[in-house]
């Protein structure tokens, strides 16, 4: 019931769902596991060979100041500058168990503005930090206050299953921001941190998607690791910057089971 009430809703937004199957296993591929398995924000930074951060304050982050649920906390952020300056972004949750988000690297083709969903296991930092293309880091920091743990919460054991969803449609200019793609994603994930339990008290695996690629016309624009910290049902929202109707924009991803998935859809208004 739940998962249809999902579905429907992602039909009413617009999004549509690509491909619906029990996904294969596959060959785990690379993963950055010293800076996702770090328990510590400096271990994070060493791992990531982040040194020399600078703040910047210009780097745009809308989260909210409270979360009542740490389990589904969305976040925004926006840099500074045109497409192409940005390298690598990673989101940290300072607070949590292993605060490493997620960190995307992308082309420069990508407008540097970016939508997730994460979990947050007790008030604290939420980081942003980003890598240019000349090497330099910068950050920017916004406390969030979360009343519920939403990285060790009743979780539900039912066989997996995963479905798609993209929406991909054009945007017009506004003010300094060029005419841009808005690229949409959801994929029906569980996304267990391993610390959460069933509702016989159970500890459940550690059961999460760790990469996601996306695809322009056959070229890698972005990469994205992810750890446990990225909400049920991964969403995600990019902007692409040459991207135009009729396009055809592929995403794939993997977890750490072995399982993998994969889906495509054209660009159109």
């Amino acid at each position: 019931m739940l998962r249809r009430t999902l579905v429907k809703g992602l039909l009413a937004s617009g999004l549509l769902p690509v491909m619906l199957w029990l996904p294969k296993r596959a060959a785990a591929a690379a993963w950055l596991t010293g800076a996702f398995e770090a328990n510590q924000t400096q271990a994070v930074l060493d791992a990531l060979h982040a040194d020399a951060i600078q703040s910047q304050p210009a780097i745009i982050m809308d989260a909210p100041q409270k979360a009542e649920n740490g389990a589904v906390v969305q976040v925004a952020i926006e840099l500074p500058g045109p497409a192409g300056k940005l390298q690598q972004l990673a989101v940290i949750a300072d607070a949590n168990p292993t605060p490493l988000v997620t960190q995307l690297t992308v082309a420069d083709t990508v407008y540097p503005k970016f939508v997730t969903r994460i979990k947050l296991a007790q008030s604290g930092a939420v980081i942003a930090l980003a890598k240019d293309r000349q090497g330099q880091f910068t950050q920017q920091r916004h406390q969030v206050v979360v009343l519920e743990d939403g990285c060790a919460s009743i979780e539900r054991d039912e066989p997996f299953a995963s479905s798609m969803k993209l929406r991909a449609k054009p945007l017009d200019a506004q003010g300094a921001v060029p005419a841009l793609v808005e690229l949409k994603i959801i994929i029906l994930h569980p996304m267990r941190t391993g610390r959460g339990k069933d509702d016989a008290g159970q500890k459940l695996p550690a059961h999460f998607m760790q990469q996601m690629q996306v695809n322009h016309n056959g070229h890698r624009i972005i990469d994205a690791q992810t750890g446990t910290a990225i909400a049920r049902n991964p969403y995600f929202t990019f902007y692409l910057t040459q991207a135009k109707v009729g396009d055809v924009i592929s995403v794939s991803w993997q977890d750490n089971l072995g399982y993998s998935g994969q889906g495509e859809i054209k660009v159109s208004t």
